[in-house]
């Protein structure tokens, strides 16, 4: 008789087992790589005693190595259970003292397995069989070994178990990893079943086999999706902590808006017991909130609160929570307080509405006195020079508190729509070369060119044509040219004769930001960046010759639409003409 021809198969596994445990400790001070090691390990040696146990010709040997194989599969549940809870860092985690209870039962086994000569509580009997010309051990399991085997398969379920939980509040990428150990798990356990209950003829140990292959798949899974090292524990603690110390107000919700969670900051704005609100609804809890934001729509609201400080403003955000499967289990409001910005904005309002009306008024004022000395003074030809110059810089002014307004309320419009540049601009082109005797505005931009923008852009390209044409020369030409940047953005060059944009007042507005000694004289530009940075573009200057070159870079709108249909396109040309 010879050994069976899967022998060669078991041994190969057990060194390879061997050498991915020796791996897997070179990095043990990463999360769950100790445990894994431990049964990483507990298989190659579990396979290496069935494997020696198949090999040996006599039936003493066989009965020696089937003992020792017994003695270390006791470390395979166990080793599993505890790599899946380091992996997860379960609320489950097994510490010293459980850890010590989870091995009582493998330890009075083991005793069992070495004593059971005296009892036949492992194996009733064990016998020298044959087939096909090879020998095996045959065995006939007793009491203990079917109960150790209930032990051990109720380990198996715990961790996978615990698996299926993840998979259930994990992104898609922890969510394979799981899957992948649980996949493996219940192969190896699976195989080892069947041979047990002798689905599976003993002679080929498919259950050693089992277990090397789901180290293997354990490891693999671990190191190639750095399973190690980036844990779906530490993302999720991660984020716990987040909440916990970040200033913003967070209350979820689950689907009847009854409070799941809050943190620390939301618990002392709205006097909660984070443990004791649990189970509350909103609407008993945190009313006020409740009218500005809850249930599980998305939206955005604002909040107002008297408190301690005095009244405070919130931005409240709802977003909802959707189940891996489907549906919403609920939503996460987020309350950020915009007192500081709301006081400031509200005071930039006030300021800027109270100085152009006073401004006005005044100016309006110093115009009438000039006029009247006009008429009721004997004026002289340099008087008549000082009044003119003072009538001109109060219409300037007026003009530039005009603006101010404008531009405020420009920047705040709505700016997503679609902006057919071609049109536009030659409309532009003719009112501009009206205003201006002599000016020339060449216009030569391709038909149908379409860019994300709204009313505010064709302000902003206004007043770009209405500098070049003021600021150019005699005759002054203004040119308005385009070019493809990518796929994504277009530019549009706006280029006049004229002595150019002085440099400090290009700093400036290259810089983004005035300072005491480098400020600029008007706030046209400024109008311009502002309107093509709030539509998703930028500003350039070109220095391309003589005058001034200004870039838009714009971005288009077939783009922005991700292939919006052309009919689509021209009904939102269409609304934009209309409401303009």
């Amino acid at each position: 008789m010879t050994t069976t021809a899967f022998t060669p198969v078991v041994l190969l596994a057990a060194i390879v087992a061997s050498g991915v445990a020796a791996f897997v400790w070179t990095f043990r001070d990463t999360p769950a790589a100790r445990p894994l090691s431990v049964f990483v390990a507990a298989t190659g040696l579990y396979a290496l005693a069935q494997g020696l146990g198949l090999a040996t010709p006599g039936l003493a040997g066989k009965l020696r190595w089937s003992s020792v194989a017994a003695t270390v599969s006791v470390v395979l549940p166990a080793a599993w259970l505890v790599t899946v809870l380091a992996y997860t860092e379960s609320e489950r985690a097994i510490g010293g003292r459980r850890l010590a209870l989870l091995l009582v039962e493998p330890a009075v086994f083991v005793a069992l397995v070495w004593t059971n000569d005296a009892h036949g509580l492992v194996w009733a009997d064990r016998w020298v069989a044959t087939a096909a010309g090879t020998a095996y051990l045959a065995r006939e399991f007793g009491l203990a070994t079917w109960a150790h085997v209930g032990y051990s398969l109720l380990l198996f379920a715990v961790g996978g178990l615990e698996l299926v939980r993840l998979n259930f509040r994990t992104t898609e990428f922890f969510r394979g990893q799981a899957t992948a150990l649980l996949g493996a798990m219940v192969a190896a356990a699976t195989a080892w079943t069947a041979s047990l209950f002798g689905v599976v003829p003993g002679r080929y140990a498919l259950g050693a086999v089992g277990f090397v292959a789901a180290g293997l798949v354990t490891t693999a899974t671990l190191f190639r999706g750095r399973l190690v090292s980036v844990t779906p524990a530490t993302r999720q603690l991660g984020r716990e902590a987040v909440i916990d110390e970040m200033d913003d107000r967070i209350v979820i919700l689950d689907e009847d808006d009854r409070i799941v969670d809050v943190n620390p900051a939301a618990a002392r704005l709205f006097d909660l017991d984070p443990e004791g609100a649990v189970g509350t609804p909103i609407e008993t809890a945190a009313p006020m909130l409740a009218e500005s934001g809850g249930g599980v729509s998305t939206g955005q609201s604002d909040l107002e609160l008297d408190g301690p400080e005095g009244r405070r403003y919130y931005d409240v955000r709802v977003s909802p929570l959707y189940r891996s499967y489907g549906g919403i289990a609920g939503c996460v409001l987020s309350l950020r307080d915009v007192t500081d910005r709301r006081r400031h904005e509200q005071r930039l309002d006030v300021l800027n509405r109270v100085l152009r009306h006073n401004l006005r008024n005044e100016l309006n004022v110093v115009a009438g006195n000039a006029e009247l000395l006009r008429r009721d003074v004997e004026t002289t030809d340099e008087v008549e020079r000082r009044l003119d110059r003072i009538e001109e810089t109060v219409d300037g002014v007026v003009a530039r508190s005009e603006k101010v307004g404008h531009v405020a309320r420009m920047v705040d419009d709505e700016r997503d729509r679609a902006f057919a540049v071609t049109e536009r601009v030659e409309g532009l082109a003719d009112r501009v070369e009206s205003a201006h005797d002599g000016a020339t505005v060449e216009v030569d931009l391709p038909d149908g060119l379409t860019v994300v923008g709204g009313p505010c852009l064709e302000r902003a390209v206004e007043e770009l044509l209405e500098n070049a044409a003021e600021h150019a020369g005699d005759d002054p030409t203004v040119e308005v040219r385009t070019a493809r940047r990518g796929d994504e953005f277009v530019e549009v060059r706006v280029a006049d004769d004229g002595p150019g944009i002085e440099d400090h007042e290009r700093s400036v507005i290259e810089a983004g930001r005035e300072t005491a000694l480098e400020h600029g004289s008007g706030v046209g530009l400024w109008l311009v960046k502002w309107v093509v940075g709030e539509c998703g573009g930028s500003v350039e200057f070109v220095d391309d010759g003589d005058g001034c070159t200004v870039a838009l870079v714009l971005p288009l709108a077939d783009a922005a639409t991700d292939g919006t249909p052309d009919d689509s396109r021209d009904s939102e040309r269409t609304g934009v003409e209309a409401n303009d």
